[in-house]
């Protein structure tokens, strides 16, 4: 089991210091603490506040104008999202963090970071790992209270095959590729101080090796939807597995897929294009746009008509306050999901 508080109390100041110089993030140093301008939520160095300070002391980071405490996991996590980079949690946060800290596990074993330029570029072309189904045979099946509560069936569950870690108490989801490959498995923390200080969705460790996989060359769920979505004509895309889980528990065909993230990408687009040709694209991305902001709106148009050449494009847009910030527009029940969706923003 990964000890994720040891790694933070040993982390090396000036490894810490190292890592900001190769983000290419300002800093003064004071006694107790360094401050930094708030690229935790501004991409423009320039137009940020210098409000971000990371504590000596707790080795955890604080800003006080938006995102107010994180870990060094969970700035990672907020640097990259609000640029835009496509990240590998395993490969550019965990191993970043752990080149960072003096803490070993001999499980982990030793890491090597070069530049955090060098975690931005991929390889054009990567091919997928699999893996064989048998790992999995270490994981319970049980159906978890905390996602039959948000409107998840056993059967759903079944379907897709969740299970569960006892030590690690996770949820387990099992990604295939399109083929029914078993290429990743992810694990739903329940652990609420490793939800708030870690992430809620992360790689999971079998026996010391890391199953990861680049969220980017797969979409979760197609292996089972894909059928649907060549039958009707239209594919939904949300961010995360849990929402393809709610789909299946709605009274009508499952069409959906996920990108596990706020990106959808080329790579995944032409895998859904080739294999299903839908007619219409609809992205179903959180909430994250507050009440009289137009920032996440233009960022979703944008999204959508930079492929509308694929296919037709539309995107839901919750203009009637029907979910909470940071709902799944899945979250709040089929009802509120077909309402959402026949005021969904069609791209021209």
């Amino acid at each position: 089991m990964i000890n994720y508080n040891a790694i933070i109390e040993n982390l090396d100041i000036d490894k810490v210091k190292n890592l900001l110089e190769q983000m290419d993030i300002p800093f003064q140093e004071k006694e107790k603490y360094l401050l930094m301008p708030t690229v935790c939520h501004n991409s423009n160095v320039d137009e940020a506040s210098w409000k971000l300070y990371y504590y000596k002391d707790n080795h955890f980071f604080y800003c006080y104008t938006n995102c107010l405490g994180m870990s060094i996991f969970k700035f990672l996590e907020h640097f990259y999202s609000e640029r835009g980079i496509e990240y590998d949690w395993y490969e550019d946060i965990y191993k970043v963090v752990l080149d960072c800290s003096n803490f070993r596990q001999a499980a982990h074993g030793q890491t090597t970071y070069k530049s955090i330029r060098d975690l931005y570029r991929r390889p054009k072309q990567i091919q997928l790992p699999t893996y064989p189904e048998g790992i999995l045979n270490t994981f319970t099946k049980f159906y978890p209270p905390e996602w039959l509560n948000d409107g998840i069936s056993k059967e759903a569950m079944d379907k897709f095959n969740i299970l569960y870690s006892i030590p690690q108490n996770k949820i387990i989801i099992p990604h295939y590729n399109i083929d029914n490959e078993l290429v990743g498995v992810r694990g739903r923390a329940l652990n609420e101080w490793e939800i708030e200080n870690i992430g809620k969705y992360m790689p999971v460790q079998i026996e010391g090796q890391w199953y990861s996989h680049p969220l980017s060359l797969n979409l979760y769920g197609l292996n089972k939807t894909k059928t649907n979505i060549k039958e009707t004509g239209i594919c939904f895309i949300f961010e995360a597995e849990k929402s393809v889980l709610q789909m299946e528990s709605f009274d009508r065909l499952n069409c959906a897929v996920a990108v596990c993230g706020s990106q959808l990408n080329k790579f995944a687009l032409k895998i859904l294009i080739q294999n299903c040709q839908p007619n219409e694209i609809v992205v179903c991305f959180d909430k994250e746009e507050r009440p009289k902001e137009d920032i996440y709106f233009n960022k979703l148009y944008k999204l959508c008509s930079k492929y509308k050449n694929y296919a037709n494009f539309s995107f839901i847009y919750d203009m009637e306050n029907l979910l909470d910030l940071k709902d799944s527009p899945t979250d709040k029940g089929q009802n509120t999901f077909e309402k959402l969706l026949q005021k969904r923003v069609k791209i021209k």
